[in-house]
């Protein structure tokens, strides 16, 4: 069918609808195999050159002072003895965070390289458009009752959809920053590493998080593509509606997409415990 007699059959909205949510899944396509080093290198450059090394600072600071409360809180537990075998393991203990402090900028950017390297690896699928295949008096009633809900949907999953995966590289230069501040907890008491355990699980979660969202749009994709029908084919007044089916099938995978993207982050949380 030619597109002209298509875009008067189906009206502006299928043109609207479908041009913001090309534009947005090809945005996303994009920022999803970003490393947050190349996201914006400027942003990075501010994070790695100025905002790490003053929290690096303090952190090295807090290390002293965690490992002087540890080590008050042990002599005031009357009942415990302080074995050469404990001072030996406060004592690992500081050395480990201090080679930590040392490494951890560039065991982040290993990870951070890892999480784009895998998402490339799954993100292997590119972003179908979304039109309607069977133009038919289906798909004119569709669009002609809710074409602006058609819209709609487009601009508000396009927009949530953008703001997960830019929310994302945010949240990672902050857990960047505030790594020195988790990492000096490791020599305090059970208490006080278990800031360090929660950072370390949020990171990773954050990290990884776009390889899920990846493999997610990637199903959705094939979703879009194959489409959904209720109905069996052959008969001829089922053909004639066929493209309702169609188009409430791409609203429907917009909005699914959406949800399933949103609840990345706590599915893994759940799933793997972090």
């Amino acid at each position: 069918m030619p597109g002209w007699l298509q875009e008067f059959l189906t009206g502006t909205d299928m043109a609207l609808a479908s041009g913001i949510w090309n534009t947005a899944m090809k945005a996303v396509s994009g920022l999803l195999i970003m490393k947050p080093q190349s996201f914006s290198s400027e942003t990075w450059a501010f994070v790695d050159g100025t905002l790490y090394p003053f929290a690096l600072s303090i952190g090295l600071s807090l290390l002293n002072l965690f490992f002087i409360i540890g080590w008050l809180q042990a002599l005031t537990r009357l009942h415990e003895n302080i074995t050469l075998e404990r001072t030996v393991d406060a004592l690992i203990k500081v050395v480990l965070a201090n080679v930590l402090f040392l490494n951890i900028k560039t065991m982040i950017r290993e990870l951070f390289n890892v999480a784009s390297l895998m998402t490339g690896s799954v993100f292997t699928v590119q972003a179908p458009k979304l039109v309607t295949a069977d133009i038919d008096v289906g798909s004119v009633l569709f669009y002609n009752l809710f074409g602006i809900l058609y819209v709609i949907a487009a601009i508000v999953c396009s927009f949530l959809i953008l703001l997960t995966v830019y929310g994302r590289y945010i949240r990672l230069y902050l857990l960047v920053v505030s790594a020195p501040f988790a990492l000096s907890t490791i020599v305090g008491g059970e208490e006080a590493r278990r800031t360090f355990i929660s950072w370390l699980k949020t990171f990773l979660l954050n990290t990884f998080e776009i390889v899920m969202i990846a493999l997610v749009m990637v199903i959705c994709f094939k979703l879009t593509e194959s489409g959904v029908n209720i109905f069996e084919k052959g008969s001829m007044g089922v053909e004639a509606v066929n493209g309702f089916w169609d188009a409430l099938n791409g609203l429907f995978t917009m909005v699914v997409m959406t949800a399933s993207v949103k609840g990345v982050n706590s599915f893994m949380s759940k799933t793997f415990g972090l």
